[in-house]
């Protein structure tokens, strides 16, 4: 029953890749016809994989004093934390070696946090210093 079921499916007759721009970094991939709910489940797949093999530096990870969780309060900070993770998600960093790096901002006191607060090494450099955090 399965190998009837597989075998009745509609297949992409039609395979076409249209280059969009002249860098040649955006396109279109068409592929038709496919059964339906396909297109969805391919196109989150293909853009996973793709998203998964661009290169460059991010933030991955954040270990903040006295919080336990994602959602978790810190003392008087007026913003949540999923806001200030959102913020550190946005930070655009170039890092000019190959690894992980370490970033610190330390700070005490009221005031306003943004990106060039971060301790780095003479490799990490950050494109925007005045991205609020």
């Amino acid at each position: 029953m399965l190998q009837k079921n597989w075998m009745d499916l509609i297949k992409p007759s039609k395979m076409d890749v249209n280059v969009q721009e002249n860098d040649g970094k955006k396109g279109i991939l068409i592929a038709e016809p496919l059964e339906r709910g396909f297109g969805l489940t391919l196109g989150n797949s293909l853009r996973r994989i793709l998203l998964s093999s661009l290169q460059g530096a991010a933030i991955i990870s954040v270990k903040l004093k006295g919080v336990v969780h994602e959602f978790s309060t810190i003392p008087g900070v007026k913003e949540d934390l999923t806001d200030i993770l959102l913020n550190l998600k946005a930070v655009c960093l170039k890092v000019h070696s190959p690894g992980l790096k370490k970033m610190y901002i330390r700070t005490k006191g009221p005031g306003e946090i943004r990106a060039g607060n971060f301790e780095t090494d003479s490799e990490t450099e950050i494109m925007d210093p005045d991205q609020i955090i």
